[in-house]
């Protein structure tokens, strides 16, 4: 008896030692980039009761202190200073001392979503078939030594059923061989924000091919939600065996990839996923709006910027989808903006390895909104309003037509269609009528009534504006399809 006693006490004090000692989570280590100009959330685990003093290489002499809770749990946050290219250092002491090393202070952004967001600069198509790399990867690669932009990539872990509070990523400085692994999207938009800010660049990248909008939001968003009834029925936990899609089960990667690092400082999210929504696309713009709005909430941050990228022409992918991105955009929803693709779209591909355009045109977002470059144009022509003339055409009146609404050098205008009463949509002959308008209209249709651009799963569309971006689809009718 003695001994078992003997052999109790030796292990729960090597359970208190574990729990006495201060540990982080792995986003919160070496080589980590911080937000800049900011309350910067710092948190982690300690002995229940226990006093935690933080101290910054920048602010020396005045140290954060926060105590542990009953469940050893603590988070707190500090002052950041402008941008710093030279590393830092940040120090906890309590029971024991951890020295997080080789901090950078600048830019954050979140990089989340689907497979296109997955998608890496380089070929890896031995271990995975879809992941081809960009068409231009060696090209890209020899601009990628870049030591003040760093990685953190969440590795792919599902739960189903809890979430959890840290995962085994690690900060990496940005070099050809870590580019190579790192989403090409996310790559390009983060050296674009470096080489125009000129400050440090942290990107978080969690994303997983083949994923629903809905395996990335919390739980009791959808749980005893009729709305959401179809998606547990088809992919809830239980129906695993059937949907061979465990990935899909909801709230599964919110869970596992997000709520590790949930409220790390960020500037803001870009966003490429939508691809494996298309069965309900009628659903998507609401689905959409609530996983945004619950990531600010999470995150504590209700102003965070989210952009994203409006799904590429592809011979599967629903019209019906684009529109709900496009609805989204044009929703009131503040602080968020829409990236087209419809000129790098591959027919039998759905992963266009073409990612410097939306990687450069989510950069153009963030540039022209959150960081004051009034000289970077971020949006293609929007339609606004259209008129039906006596002639027997159709005006349409757009948006952001900056430098004028044109075709690229020697071709016409294409992609539209009209139609009259009967609702029957035909190829349409476009003029351009005046600044930021359209005429359209088509032998036969004496009465025009409505016009369609781009729509469809994969088309060829080219109106753009003098800035040379694209038009996104639209269709001025809500006839069913």
């Amino acid at each position: 008896m003695k001994k078992i006693l003997i052999i109790s006490a030796l292990a729960l004090s090597a359970v208190f030692g574990t729990q006495a000692k201060i540990s982080l989570p792995a986003i919160i280590s070496d080589n980590m980039v911080l937000q800049q100009d900011c309350e910067a959330r710092l948190w982690g685990k300690a002995a229940p009761g226990e006093k935690i003093k933080i101290t910054a290489s920048w602010a020396p002499k005045t140290p954060v202190s926060v105590t542990a809770g009953a469940d050893g749990l603590w988070s707190t946050a500090i002052a950041t200073p402008a941008a710093r290219m030279d590393g830092q250092s940040i120090t906890f002491r309590g029971k024991n001392t951890l020295k997080v090393k080789n901090v950078l202070v600048g830019e954050v952004w979140l990089c989340t979503g689907q497979s296109n967001m997955l998608f890496p600069v380089g070929d890896h198509r031995k271990e995975v078939r879809w992941q081809t790399g960009m068409a231009d990867a060696d090209t890209q690669l020899t601009d990628a030594d870049y030591p003040q932009i760093r990685f953190f990539t969440v590795p792919f872990v599902m739960s189903p059923d809890r979430a959890l509070d840290d995962c085994e990523g690690r900060w990496v400085a940005c070099t050809p061989e870590t580019a190579y692994d790192f989403s090409a999207v996310g790559f390009v938009f983060g050296r674009r924000l470096f080489n125009e800010l000129k400050v440090p660049v942290g990107l978080i990248l969690a994303a997983k091919g083949d994923t629903h909008a809905e395996s990335w939001m919390k739980p009791e968003l959808m749980q005893g939600n009729p709305f959401y009834d179809e998606v547990y029925e088809q992919f809830g936990a239980d129906k695993v065996e059937k949907n061979k899609k465990p990935f899909r089960v909801p709230s599964t990667l919110w869970n596992g990839m997000i709520s590790p690092v949930l409220g790390y400082t960020v500037a803001g999210n870009i966003w490429y996923q939508g691809e494996a929504n298309d069965v309900r696309p009628h659903k998507y713009q609401a689905v959409f709006t609530s996983l945004i709005d619950s990531w600010r909430r999470e995150w504590k941050q209700p102003d965070m910027p989210f952009y994203f990228v409006q799904i590429a022409p592809y011979r599967r992918q629903p019209a019906l989808l684009r529109e709900a991105q496009l609805d989204t955009w044009q929703s009131g929803l503040k602080n968020i903006g829409m990236v087209v693709t419809t000129d790098c779209g591959d027919s039998l591909d759905i992963h266009p390895r073409n990612k410097v355009l939306p990687g450069e045109r989510l950069a153009a977002w963030a540039l022209a909104k959150d960081y004051g470059r009034d000289d970077v144009a971020f949006s293609g022509p929007l339609y606004r309003s259209m008129r039906c003339l006596p002639d027997s055409t159709i005006e349409l009146c757009f948006d952001y037509a900056d430098g004028g609404l044109r075709a690229p050098e020697g071709e016409k205008l294409h992609g539209f269609e009209v139609a009259g009463p009967d609702r029957v949509f035909v190829p349409a002959t476009v003029r351009i009528s005046g600044p930021g308008k359209l005429s359209v209209s088509a032998p036969g249709v004496a009465h025009p009534v409505a016009v369609r651009y781009g729509w469809g799963t994969f088309f060829r569309a080219n109106l753009f504006n003098g800035r040379g971006l694209p038009a996104s689809p639209f269709r001025t009718d809500r006839w069913p399809q």
